[in-house]
């Protein structure tokens, strides 16, 4: 008897299982049987990889460990974990009756949580950017005039930005700090426009600086987003949790005039992850609510065109941080490079397929010069993680 056979995407299992036939009352528990994730597991003691790894293969998922964990001839392991979402919960179920002095009770938790970070879906938003500063890589001076500044604010409202990113300072590579009272001076007044005219669009200012900070959340700015992630100014994380703001912490290290020496990692994700969670564990220790916190990881700041493209093929890894995430490549030098143009604005169109990439991966937020651009790009993104 012939038959035919074909793969399926993995999007599109759902529907796809309706097609055949499948009973309605048991359908999420079989998509969780063709969902399929991975998850490392850093510096477990050696036997208690082992068994987890027994767990693993008890379950028919897969745990690998150094190959001297099982004679514990290494005190520690990082462990890749890998299986169905419904293996994996079997793996959880089987983890809490390890005794309570072990980690592994932590871990039968731990997998549910980022199941459920894994499985979570987000209404990505537009971040239109409007720099009033005389030095920016793609558009310096072109909007320091206070009219044009409105205009353009206007423009992006209307193209589709739900948030208009204000910043005074540029923090381009080698660029020069810019004192609090004049980026007060140029943002001031295009903040109270836009809480007139466009009174439903939030605000977010772009500023390592807590008295611009203070001021600015003074006079209606919702979100600061701070390019040093908190790092730069001791006062900041005390300016945030005093309004109850949102708090953009992005990733970097040193300051925009040396960045571009910074780019030595051991291993870059984990590297950029565990020095974010450090400056968010800051945050929240300087009362800081977790739900006002947005993290960034820093495309351009500190890491080299290889680097940065690595970080956007991996992004979704951040998502275990459990936070809200903003991805910014707009106009960027590696994005250039990647369009084959020298001139910033030329980069438009490879700038709006990175924000369609970054929709289809549920990023939180996507900050973006061409807002008309990137509006349509993530209308078709988003097709593909329905």
């Amino acid at each position: 008897m012939q038959f035919i056979m074909k793969i399926i995407s993995k999007n599109f299992i759902e529907q796809e299982i309706k097609n055949v036939g499948f009973s309605d009352d048991y359908l999420q528990i079989a998509l969780n049987k063709y969902r399929h994730i991975c998850f490392k597991i850093y510096d477990l003691r050696a036997f208690e990889a082992n068994i987890l790894k027994q767990t693993a293969l008890s379950c028919d998922c897969d745990c690998a460990v150094h190959k001297n964990a099982i004679n514990c001839k290494v005190e520690k392991t990082d462990c890749i974990l890998c299986g169905t979402i419904s293996q994996l919960i079997e793996v959880s179920q089987k983890l809490k009756k390890q005794p309570q002095n072990l980690s592994l009770k932590n871990i039968s938790r731990e997998i549910i949580n980022q199941i459920f970070l894994y499985k979570k879906t987000a209404n990505t938003k537009i971040m239109g950017i409007l720099n009033l500063t005389e030095d920016s890589f793609s558009d310096g001076q072109e909007f320091l005039e206070f009219e044009k500044a409105c205009m353009q604010t206007d423009k992006m409202i209307e193209q589709g930005a739900q948030i208009i990113d204000i910043g005074a300072e540029s923090t381009r590579p080698n660029s020069e700090e810019i004192p609090y009272n004049i980026q007060i001076d140029k943002i001031l007044p295009v903040l109270k426009y836009i809480k007139e005219k466009h009174p439903n669009i939030t605000v977010s200012v772009d500023t390592r600086s807590s008295k611009v900070a203070q001021v600015v959340l003074n006079a209606g700015a919702q979100i600061i987003n701070d390019v040093s992630g908190l790092r730069f100014d001791d006062n900041m994380a005390k300016t945030i949790a005093d309004f109850d703001a949102k708090i953009v912490i992005m990733h970097s290290r040193s300051t925009p005039k040396d960045m571009d020496n910074m780019c030595q990692y051991n291993n870059l994700i984990d590297d950029i992850y565990f020095e974010l969670k450090s400056q968010c564990d800051y945050a929240l220790k300087n009362g800081i609510k977790p739900e006002n916190i947005i993290i960034d990881v820093g495309f351009g700041f500190a890491k080299n065109y290889e680097q940065n493209i690595e970080l956007m093929t991996r992004i979704e890894e951040f998502k275990s941080l459990g936070y809200e995430i903003l991805a910014g490549v707009s106009r960027k030098r590696f994005i250039q490079k990647l369009a084959d143009v020298t001139n910033a604005k030329e980069a438009d169109d490879m700038s709006a397929i990175a924000s369609a990439y970054f929709a289809s991966c549920n990023i939180d937020y996507i900050r973006v010069h061409n807002v008309e651009k990137s509006a349509n790009a993530i209308k078709f993104g988003k097709i593909f993680n329905q």
